[in-house]
């Protein structure tokens, strides 16, 4: 309790502790009002992208132990296009 009370006396300290006050407030308030909106944009892109390279991942393990292109295809679900890509980059 006796150091709180010597921080308040602090006048830097109080202004930095208001601006962090303030800040969490307006934080919280953009929350309420419906802005945190690319946070959750961000976490979705995030979340495709991870879910992408994992697909890759997948994709290399079963083209370098010879499955077919074709079915390599069918179960990630990438197209030709990234199949071909991913079969250059293997033989390069």
């Amino acid at each position: 309790m006796e150091e709180l009370e010597r921080l308040s006396e602090n006048d830097e300290f109080r202004v930095l502790y208001d601006a962090e006050k303030m800040r969490r407030k307006e934080i919280n308030s953009a929350r309420l009002d419906g802005y945190d909106d690319g946070y959750d944009d961000g976490k979705a892109e995030g979340l495709e992208a991870g879910a992408k390279a994992e697909k890759i991942s997948i994709a290399k393990n079963f083209l370098k132990n010879g499955v077919s292109p074709d079915i390599v295809s069918e179960s990630t679900g990438l197209n030709e296009d990234e199949i071909n890509n991913l079969l250059d980059e293997l033989n390069s």
